[in-house]
């Protein structure tokens, strides 16, 4: 029996912790309220979803702003309504949240996995991009990311200062229905060109060499003049700068300085050798033999 007391007892306290707590709380969009008139059941609703612009439709009433209310100011609200109307003499409303609402918030851009996710309160840019799978390197402009609030206010993030150098001032506390968005690096790629397998553009990063970028295009082939190699390079005036990589001496001697690092924009292509393409020579002659073959043929055979 007092254990059945003390049950009870701590019901009512929960229950009335929970009224004190949707007292105090603001109605967000996409929660989930109940709301009661007493004696009235016609007129009450078991579960309405606050509408992603604040509103909520009440029978008869119609449409009623609700974001940004207390429980207790919507009760106040309808029963006013329902007054005012001539519907109800002494309303006795009772709205109750059903389901709070779960905040979210859009991770777009050079992220692994963009999307929109569920996040809890007191979360921050880093458990944002964290949600979305973290930054693509190689592609992402981490200094050119911004975020967006759900009112429009577009606040400027350097996610270069916060994840590269530590910079917690860039870190700031996320809201239900932001949206933060990392652009491409358009500017960090280098072309690689003439005798090697994989000719075409790749993506620069700090660091990163002739050697490097050699390796990524496939430089093994055989008509390849690793000795003259060449980087072109655009310089701050617009013309072009031209500079010899001999890859034999930096395979075979070990020379380091031929292995030169590369910058964004430059354009790295492998000469071809000069020896004969003994194989396209052979497809030349052959051909030139067949055709002859076939002028022999029609010689014996003319009337």
């Amino acid at each position: 029996m007092r254990g059945l007391i003390l049950l009870l007892s701590l019901l009512m306290l929960a229950s009335a912790m929970a009224q004190r707590l949707e007292g105090a709380y603001r109605l967000h969009p996409e929660d989930v309220i109940r709301i009661q008139v007493v004696g009235e059941p016609e007129l009450s609703a078991p579960q309405i979803t606050i509408s992603r612009d604040g509103k909520i439709s009440v029978p008869i009433i119609g449409e009623v702003r609700a974001a940004g209310l207390t429980t207790t100011e919507l009760e106040e609200l309808i029963g006013r309504r329902y007054r005012e109307m001539q519907i109800l003499r002494e309303p006795r409303i009772s709205v109750t949240i059903f389901q709070f609402h779960r905040p979210r918030v859009s991770v777009l851009g050079f992220v692994q996995r963009p999307g929109t996710f569920e996040f809890k309160e007191g979360d921050r840019v880093l458990d944002a991009l964290s949600l979305g799978g973290g930054v693509i390197p190689e592609r992402a402009k981490l200094e050119a990311a911004w975020m967006q609030r759900a009112d429009g206010t577009k606040i400027e993030l350097n996610l270069y200062r916060l994840l590269l150098e530590g910079d917690l001032t860039q870190n700031i506390a996320i809201q239900d229905g932001d949206t933060i968005y990392v652009p491409e690096e358009t500017q960090n790629r280098f072309f690689v060109g003439g005798q090697v397998k994989r000719p075409g553009l790749y993506t620069w990063r700090p660091g990163l060499t002739a050697l490097d970028a050699l390796s990524q295009a496939g430089w093994e082939t055989e008509r390849a003049r690793l000795s003259h190699t060449f980087v072109v390079r655009k310089k701050p005036d617009g013309s072009e700068e031209r500079i010899r990589v001999d890859m034999v001496r930096l395979l075979n001697k070990g020379d380091m300085s031929q292995d030169i690092a590369l910058q964004p924009g430059d354009v790295v292509y492998v000469s071809e050798t000069n020896t004969p393409n003994y194989d396209q020579v052979y497809r030349i002659l052959s051909v030139a033999w067949i055709l002859r073959q076939l002028d022999y043929g029609r010689s014996l055979w003319r009337p």
